[in-house]
């Protein structure tokens, strides 16, 4: 099942229709628009690959946790790609705002953004509850912090995240063969990190730990990593480049290895509600992190809870209350959105008032 058949939604309704093994896709969108048409396009090119799976789409609002419930409780999934968003921040992010104000935004970091996609999570895992099914989630909207809030706060959430840390691993080992000649299957790329050291990179100091291995050789330190994820093979505009297919590349191998009967070897974003992202095994539907000699699993958790403040967050509350840092605090109030903390139970209205600031900030291009 896909919740949210937007921009990532889309693209990983179109990578799963051409996935071996997969044979039912379910689709579910709030909207009319969209959501039948991406449905019947992924039916229609998945034959060019010899496919013949079934496609069915529902509208429902995930707000709308009893009939998500009875949706859920009749499909019964195997797995459930969530990617759906009260709004997505991107248009926020690129439009044009006088220069005070885009350093405000800079300054609030991505944190901001949080009841958007938090928002849909909490919903659909009450509905989750309320069906008493029991199904792996991967969960593609903003996971380093959402899934670690999801799990605090209910005991239980998303299996995986996507995106972020797998990105940054993914660049390194392709850097690692061009630069080497090597073969995959002869490097080892070991990285814990967060969509901080994706977004700003290891030189604004975000805390993480990286080693790089070429046939059993550790080259780390002959490796700037730095250069391979800021500026290799070129400078990527993460806020205004298209990519969603990148992280929902991500997202359908999570579903893909979470349901298969090998071992998977890969980086995971968010492994049952840890904060950030590590080198992990994937077997059996379990998901367990495969850390480098002399690297605990406490002290890779500590890395990524520091690396958060630099996406403006100062912790999270044993209850899932997420609390802000002083500084996203003072620029979110510049931009009129006053707010120390995100609550689970003051979710809808502070996702309410957050549309408002974006509303009151935004223009059209």
């Amino acid at each position: 099942m896909l919740t949210g058949v937007g921009d990532l939604g889309g693209w990983a309704l179109e990578f799963l229709a051409r996935t071996e093994g997969v044979d039912r896709i379910v689709t579910v969108k709030r909207s009319p628009w969209s959501g039948p048409s991406k449905s019947a396009m992924a039916m229609m090119g998945s034959v060019f690959q010899g496919h013949t799976k079934a496609f069915e789409h529902h509208q429902v609002d995930l707000a709308d946790t009893d009939l998500m419930a009875r949706l859920l409780d009749g499909v019964r999934p195997d797995a459930i790609l969530h990617s759906a968003t009260v709004q997505s921040p991107r248009r926020f992010m690129n439009a044009d705002v006088e220069p005070a104000r885009r350093a405000a935004i800079r300054s609030a970091t991505f944190g901001m953004w949080l009841p958007w996609h938090l928002l849909p999570a909490v919903q659909l895992t009450e509905a989750i509850d309320k069906s008493g099914i029991e199904t792996h989630v991967v969960n593609a909207s903003f996971p380093d912090v959402v899934n670690a809030v999801v799990w605090k706060h209910f005991g239980h959430g998303p299996a995986a995240g996507a995106g972020n840390v797998e990105v940054c691993a993914a660049r390194i080992l392709r850097y690692a063969m061009e630069t080497s000649s090597a073969p995959a299957d002869e490097i080892s790329v070991s990285l814990v990190g967060s969509h901080a050291l994706l977004a700003y990179g290891p030189a604004a100091g975000v805390p993480h730990h990286f080693e790089l291995r070429i046939a059993g050789r550790d080259v780390t330190d002959d490796h700037d990593l730095n250069t391979i994820l800021m500026s290799w093979p070129e400078p990527i505009n993460w806020g205004k480049a298209d990519v969603f297919s990148l992280f929902a590349a991500s997202a359908v191998k999570n579903v893909v290895a979470l349901l298969g009967t090998g071992t998977t070897r890969t980086h995971v974003t968010s492994p049952f509600g840890l904060p950030g992202g590590y080198p992990a095994h994937v077997e059996g539907g379990r998901i367990l992190p495969h850390l480098p000699d002399g690297l605990g699993l406490d002290e890779a958790v500590a890395m990524n809870e520091a690396a958060a403040r630099w996406d403006g967050i100062d912790r999270i509350d044993s209850d899932g209350t997420v609390v802000y840092t002083a500084e996203a605090g003072t620029a979110m109030a510049e931009l009129g959105h006053r707010c120390e903390a995100v609550t689970i139970d003051g979710l809808a209205l502070q996702s309410e008032r957050l549309q408002s600031v974006y509303e009151s900030l935004t223009t059209t291009r």
